[in-house]
């Protein structure tokens, strides 16, 4: 957060936008584990998937999928307790690094719906996404 901004806003709202920031992390972590175990399962049995790579790949993708869910729930909270204080969504964003970038560099998963949407975007990787 800006020197500053938190002068701005209210203590709740800058609590929740601490643990959205967690949240962030929670799912780059998720992310960067689901890349590496689909690299590490398919370089391990040279792109012939076995049952139990399969069975570490959809534990990784639902951590994954856990980690946006959460980070959607998380963001919602933000944005209706910003709203309750007459805070424009613009404004959180120029107050806080993290959301601004969040929506920024996530976007896709903020506005996934369903696991199929979750999986093209994470099939996409970080690198890919533009």
């Amino acid at each position: 957060m800006e020197p500053g901004a938190a002068a701005n806003l209210s203590r709740p709202l800058v609590r929740l936008l601490r643990s959205y920031a967690a949240r962030v992390e929670a799912l780059r972590s998720a992310e960067s584990d689901y890349h590496g175990v689909v690299l590490t399962e398919s370089l391990r049995h040279k792109g012939k998937l076995k049952r139990a790579s399969g069975r570490r790949i959809n534990a990784a993708f639902s951590a994954l999928a856990e980690a946006v869910v959460e980070l959607q729930a998380s963001q919602a909270a933000v944005l209706a307790l910003a709203e309750d204080e007459s805070i424009p969504p613009e404004t959180v964003s120029a107050l806080n690094d993290t959301f601004a970038f969040a929506n920024r560099e996530y976007a896709d998963y903020l506005a996934a719906r369903t696991y199929d949407q979750v999986q093209e975007v994470a099939r996409q990787g970080p690198l890919q996404r533009p």
